[in-house]
């Protein structure tokens, strides 16, 4: 049985119930009925909910507005309840082991769960006939006859509820109906779980699709008045118990967290000789994992929907939308430069492809970032960096860029850092033929021999200007006027204009020619020294002197190559 801090918990529908009944007209008259309905031998009826446990699905009420009103959207911060309640078991009934289940009867404890399962089944069909044959259908008839609204909405919000519906009310209900009726020949149920528990994991499509469904019932039941009165109508009858239409679509998201409770109920009262009980275990196991599944639905539910968020904070750019991207981290940073002495704020999204660079916008109209630059997590590499100036420093190398960053404390640079190695693990492990390329039993020379043929490849760590006072190419000092100092583009060495007049195409930055050292112009090329650059380097003599050998006869040219 459940510990007693587990019996403080009450499922969701029970929550909704009790919150209708603390706000709504009717409250005693509702109250009774589900009474009626939940309480059975063994059971508490349902229990108020605390201040803690408040559904937030009536967190957008307009004031004096009641709870069964109309239908609201459901908030994330209900779904995170939802995933976390399911994970932990707290959307179950709480039962009081070893009641009696009445003056004059001595039914065994396992067949008391039964009768309840197949009782909590009825009234469940009940439901699930409700929301299908009766809201989807109707619904779906007034669009067809009005027009007032599309067939599409409508599937859309009921998803596949009829699927549902159909496997309990054809194959679940009359399966424990039969065994129940027959349970003095056959006293077992968990062969017939394990066969149908597999089916439940339709459940995942349906609560997968929750938080759009409801919120699409919001819209069109503001905007579309034959929508809304077709609900209206359906919600005042008895049938629905004066509940809301998303109130009633609570109850297959629920559902499977009960099975696993009565299950584990049943396993438990089993004598240790039934011959039901390896069967029974089977099926429990089976429907933990139809559970995960719903769970697992609802984590990607979540990861969508903040997913979206963060791209509407970044201006939606077509390059970066991609729903298969997971947010791994962001936040706040500084921009460590090479020219100015105080690091700049920046934003940081980190994925698991790609770590996006931002400056926040001091307009926030729409999106609240720019993204600055965009570097893939495949081939980026982090290291920290030791720099008495710029205390928590860390690199991020990535083949679009490299930037030198400092977080607000050693902590969060740990954290950044860790969770960019994380990222770049996750995405070496998806690439041998990457992980094969990196390793080598050479070592130091291989990696030097490595980090050449990265030239051109990623982008480079720009050394910072006022570390170096010479070009670090010619050796040449520099001065303020007459010798500037420009950066490789493709190695990152602050080099003089005569050491940097070269144009290399690298391949980080889309093939663009840049400016790069001799050193480099010559690695990525393969040639010495370019034609128009070897007219520079010939001295003024050299060149007077071809402007001689064509003015001089051909019987002086000898003397004069002789006298240069």
């Amino acid at each position: 049985m459940e510990g007693a801090s587990e019996e403080k918990l009450v499922s969701v529908s029970n929550l909704v119930t009790a919150f209708e009944n603390s706000r709504s007209p009717g409250a005693a008259r509702r109250a009774h009925r589900l009474e009626a309905e939940y309480q059975h031998p063994g059971c508490r009826p349902p229990q108020p909910a605390g201040p803690e446990e408040k559904p937030n699905v009536g967190e957008t009420l307009n004031p004096g507005e009641t709870v069964g009103s109309g239908p609201r959207t459901v908030s994330r911060r209900y779904l995170s309840s939802l995933k976390n309640k399911l994970s932990s078991g707290a959307w179950r009934k709480s039962c009081q082991p070893g009641t009696s289940p009445g003056p004059g009867t001595q039914e065994p404890e396992e067949k008391r769960i039964v009768q309840e399962l197949l009782e909590t089944e009825q009234a469940y069909v009940a439901r699930l006939h409700l929301l299908d044959q009766v809201f989807f259908q109707e619904l779906l008839r007034e669009a067809r006859s009005s027009k007032a609204f599309p067939e599409d909405v409508v599937r859309l919000i009921f998803s596949n509820i009829s699927s549902i519906y159909l496997f309990h009310a054809q194959f679940f209900l009359p399966e424990l109906q039969r065994r129940l009726d027959d349970w003095s020949a056959t006293p077992r149920i968990g062969d017939v779980i394990q066969k149908l528990a597999p089916f439940l994991k339709m459940y995942s499509e349906y609560v997968k699709n929750f938080q759009r469904a409801a919120e699409l019932l919001a819209t069109w039941t503001d905007k579309s008045p034959p929508f809304q009165e077709v609900i209206t109508r359906i919600q005042s009858s008895e049938a629905s118990g004066s509940l809301t239409l998303q109130h009633h679509m609570l109850e297959p998201v629920q559902r499977i967290p009960r099975y696993e409770l009565l299950l584990k109920e049943y396993v438990q009262k089993l004598p240790a000789e039934a011959a039901d009980r390896a069967d029974a275990q089977k099926a429990l196991d089976m429907i933990f994992s139809a559970a995960q599944h719903s769970n697992a639905a609802i984590t990607e539910m979540e990861r969508l929907q903040e997913l979206w968020e963060v791209y509407q904070r970044l201006g939606l750019e077509d390059d970066i939308v991609d729903p298969s991207n997971t947010l791994l981290r962001e936040g706040p940073v500084f921009k460590i430069s090479f020219r100015r002495s105080d690091p700049m704020e920046r934003y940081l999204f980190l994925f698991n492809n790609m770590l996006l660079y931002c400056v926040p916008r001091v307009i926030q109209v729409g999106a609240h970032f720019q993204v600055r630059t965009r570097i893939d997590v495949a081939g980026m590499k982090v290291r920290e960096l030791t720099d008495a100036e710029f205390p928590h420093s860390f690199l991020v190398s990535g083949k679009q860029r490299t930037l030198e960053l400092q977080a607000r404390s050693q902590e969060e640079m740990i954290s950044w850092m860790q969770a960019c190695q994380a990222a770049i693990d996750q995405i070496e492990k998806r690439n041998e033929t990457f992980k094969a390329a990196v390793q080598s039993p050479e070592g130091d020379t291989q990696e030097r021999e490595l980090q050449s043929e990265e030239l051109g490849l990623r982008a480079p760590q720009w050394i910072r200007d006022k570390m170096v006072t010479m070009c670090m190419r010619c050796q040449e000092p520099f001065n303020a006027l007459t010798r500037r100092r420009h950066h490789c583009r493709a190695c990152g060495y602050v080099v003089c204009a005569r050491c940097s007049d070269y144009r290399a195409e690298l391949k980080y930055d889309d093939n663009r020619p840049n400016r790069v050292c001799l050193d480099c112009y010559t690695f990525l090329t393969g040639n010495v020294l370019p034609e128009d650059k070897e007219d520079k380097r010939r001295g003024i003599l050299e060149m007077g002197k071809l402007r001689l050998q064509v003015r001089v006869p051909l019987l002086d040219r000898g003397r004069l190559e002789t006298s240069f």
